[in-house]
């Protein structure tokens, strides 16, 4: 009982956050926001490559600064372009210089630390850059260009897919998705998650309007769908590094959730399948 009351907790406070800096937070708010999950992410996923390979982590940090670097830049470039400052363009080749300075520096400060692993060491610390860092980048970009509600949309249909395939699964959970992977996790409890994730959609287009992203109702349903699928590879991709290095979480951050990976590995595949989403519906 008191472990559910702590989850709820840390749960609800973990939410609130997300639709404060969404909703009433300036430029820079939700790009911090998603700038410090990508630290902690980083990290974590440091400890989760330590517990599998062994491979010390000495420049967990500097790959820490990295990830920063990589989600700030977007909502950076923006603020200093809208406050008549240096161009663009200029704002943009500082940002890129300073990534790729941590780029070099990355690969250099290796040749010092002979007794790491260096392909194990660098793999770890290229990989939170392309697995952690990248994915916050595109929600932060996403947040840039198309406005709050189609990042909050995005949110709340994870939250109704986690939600429905939990309710669902628990219910009538019969045939395994990936067993292998994960246990637990069912056929039914994904079409559970489907089904909530998509309504959701349906309901935010009839209830919210103007707040809405502005897609028809279809292409909510689209949206729903795509959030859906790709919510429920996150989650299992991040099982599967978890299996891999024999541990339950991937921290300690978030008490009764563990740790932030653990929080945010749907949106980590999301995030990107959401800015092709609207790119195609861009295009098309």
């Amino acid at each position: 009982m008191k472990n559910i009351i702590v989850r709820s907790i840390s749960g609800a406070v973990y939410v609130a956050l997300i639709v404060c800096a969404i909703i009433f937070g300036e430029i820079w708010m939700f790009s911090a926001l998603c700038s410090a999950f990508a630290i902690l992410g980083v990290a974590e996923l440091h400890h989760l490559c330590r517990s599998e390979s062994g491979a010390k982590t000495a420049l967990a940090p500097l790959d820490m600064a990295g990830a920063f670097i990589l989600v700030a830049a977007p909502s950076a470039i923006m603020i200093y372009a809208s406050s008549g400052g240096p161009s663009v363009i200029a704002v943009t080749a500082s940002a890129l210089c300073a990534y790729l300075v941590y780029f070099i520096a990355r690969l250099v400060c290796q040749l010092y630390l002979p007794a790491e692993n260096a392909i194990a060491a660098t793999s770890a610390g290229l990989m939170g850059q392309l697995y952690v860092a990248l994915p916050l980048c595109c929600a932060s970009l996403l947040y840039l260009a198309c406005g709050p509600w189609i990042v909050l949309t995005m949110f709340i249909m994870i939250w109704l897919n986690d939600t429905g395939a939990f309710c669902v699964g628990s219910l009538f959970g019969r045939h395994r998705l990936f067993e292998r992977i994960s246990p637990k996790k069912s056929w039914e409890g994904f079409f559970g998650g489907l089904i909530f994730s998509i309504l959701g959609g349906v309901i935010i287009k009839l209830t919210f309007g103007a707040m809405s992203p502005g897609y028809s109702t279809l292409q909510m349903c689209a949206l729903g769908a795509v959030v859906s699928i790709f919510a429920t590879w996150g989650d299992l991709v991040e099982s599967l590094f978890k299996r891999t290095a024999n541990v339950k979480d991937s921290g300690h951050i978030m008490p009764g959730h563990g740790g932030i990976l653990d929080r945010i590995d749907s949106l980590l595949l999301v995030a990107p399948a959401v800015v092709c989403f609207v790119t195609i519906l861009i295009i098309v």
